[in-house]
């Protein structure tokens, strides 16, 4: 009896051993991004427009299509109000760099440096320069 409950209770010492250590955690450590040098100037006609030539108004963001209106008639409005999906000064609270950046819904059509442009932009104060 005494030989049978050593063995039970190893078997379950051993079980919760390996219940226990086959647990991960992933931790996540927030994005830190450095702020764009002093004097960084970003000009939206210039700059930031010619991104969304190359890669969103082809087919789904332009004029009648998905919003938001990403022609460059209509895209500084089309951002700014409404839905809003550009916060000034604030790229991480902004639809259109969390759509644009790593994870994001849109990541695959930004590049790093088309995704740099707009967190500039943003971090800027997102003026229609």
């Amino acid at each position: 009896m005494k030989k049978t409950s050593s063995f039970i209770f190893l078997v379950v010492i051993g079980a919760s051993l390996a219940l226990l250590t086959a647990c991960e955690y992933d931790i996540i450590v927030p994005e830190k991004i450095a702020p764009p040098p002093p004097g960084d100037t970003i000009s939206f006609a210039q700059d930031v427009i010619p991104v969304f030539n190359a890669s969103c108004n082809a087919s789904c963001h332009r004029t009648g299509a998905i919003a938001p209106d990403l022609s460059a008639a209509n895209a500084y409005v089309s951002l700014t109000t409404g839905e809003a999906y550009v916060v000034a000064g604030d790229p991480a609270s902004s639809l259109l760099y969390s759509k644009c950046k790593a994870g994001g819904s849109m990541e695959t059509y930004c590049s790093s440096a088309q995704l740099d442009l707009i967190y500039r932009w943003i971090y800027a104060g997102a003026e229609n320069n």
